[in-house]
């Protein structure tokens, strides 16, 4: 994988099984990158002929629906823009570009935030309804977000980027990730297609430039730089705890951390990890991308950080497929068999988890920020 990310390696590992490290690399959502690495090998060192031959095919089909996803995207945010709706891309795009070649980051959806670009409308409920009116079916049953099925990609239309139903402490990153799009349309987020870029401070006064700027000649959005970094580490902090955490989660952090290594107000970072208690995670969360890069050694992980590694190995136990009552049972089961990472990775118990999720079932089944 190191050699598909355009790394150097030290020494090459002979390979015996290839069916099994292509399972592993799918698994983990790193098929394609692996690929890229395989392809650099000496050929005595590839796998054989016919095999090799049958994964450039599954690579060419990711390929080729990326550019469908990517192309439905446009279309989609230009439908949007067309009536005054800006589209944000959270993660999708925006992560993938980072990659040395982005088509090679698999992705099964987008996730978007809407905002009006200029008024005051509700963009998000504005954005369903004109899906809608295309004759295509919007889910609207669940609080976080709107999910539909756009020609060639599946779209999450995200009213809230976090899931703080019940939870104080994501109550409070939701409106600092939502404050950060406030400032932006303070500034003046005309629409015009000249306008490629806006610069502003964050909560902590800080002076780095965390811009919102379009990507390439679309009508999609990048967020704010550090909006996309909490974002991407509460994202792999929920996956972690509720299902699983995969390479790919790992990858994503040190891929983007990097490409926007001067962008990112690091000791506003820092401060805001510690603020919204994601600090036993991250630390380990960090180290093992380092490890994943080739950066740390094995035996230079710590005992904690060797449990998030044998979790990442371990198969993902989801719940996201399954909708209603049985839903929320699958998910409080998952609470209760991670009741380990509670005690390593978090600032609260598991009891405490399960009880906030109860909470939020019972009393704020549509919550709204206050």
């Amino acid at each position: 994988m190191q050699l598909g990310l355009g790394q150097s390696v030290d020494a090459l590992i002979s390979i015996e099984d290839w069916p099994a490290l292509q399972a592993l690399a799918m698994e983990q959502g790193l098929h394609d990158i692996v690929l890229d690495g395989i392809e650099k090998l000496p050929a005595s060192a590839r796998p054989p002929q016919e095999f090799l031959l049958e994964w450039i095919g599954l690579v060419m089909q990711d390929e080729a629906r990326y550019t469908a996803q990517q192309n439905a995207a446009r279309k989609m945010a230009d439908l949007f823009s067309k009536n005054y709706i800006r589209t944000y891309v959270l993660k999708g795009e925006v992560v993938s570009e980072c990659y040395p070649k982005p088509e090679h980051r698999v992705s099964s959806d987008m996730d978007c935030f809407l905002l009006p670009v200029k008024g005051q409308f509700d963009a998000w409920a504005l954005g369903n309804n004109l899906v809608k009116a295309q004759g295509y079916k919007v889910s609207t049953g669940f609080y976080k977000n709107s999910t539909f099925y756009y020609p060639d990609l599946s779209v999450e239309n995200h009213q809230y980027m976090v899931p703080f139903r019940g939870n104080k402490r994501l109550a409070a990153l939701e409106k600092w990730l939502q404050r950060q799009f406030k400032v932006l349309a303070l500034r003046g987020c005309s629409g015009d297609k000249s306008e490629d870029s806006l610069e502003f401070k964050d909560s902590s006064n800080s002076s780095k430039c965390l811009s919102g700027s379009r990507i390439g000649d679309t009508w999609l959005y990048r967020p704010p730089v550090m909006v996309t970094a909490l974002f991407l580490i509460e994202h792999a902090y929920s996956h972690f705890l509720h299902e699983g955490l995969t390479w790919r989660h790992v990858l994503d952090w040190m891929m983007f951390s990097r490409k926007h290594k001067d962008e990112i107000d690091w000791n506003a970072l820092d401060a805001l990890i510690d603020e919204f208690s994601f600090r036993k995670f991250y630390d380990s969360y960090y180290r093992l991308g380092k490890f994943l890069l080739g950066e740390t050694q094995e035996e230079e992980l710590n005992k904690v950080d060797r449990k998030m590694l044998a979790d990442v190995w371990a198969p993902l136990d989801l719940h996201e497929s399954v909708r209603g009552w049985k839903g929320k049972l699958r998910l409080a089961g998952n609470t209760w068999r991670a009741r380990w990472k509670y005690h390593y990775f978090s600032d609260i118990s598991m009891l405490h988890a399960l009880w906030i999720q109860v909470k939020g079932v019972l009393f704020e089944k549509c919550p709204k920020l206050n």
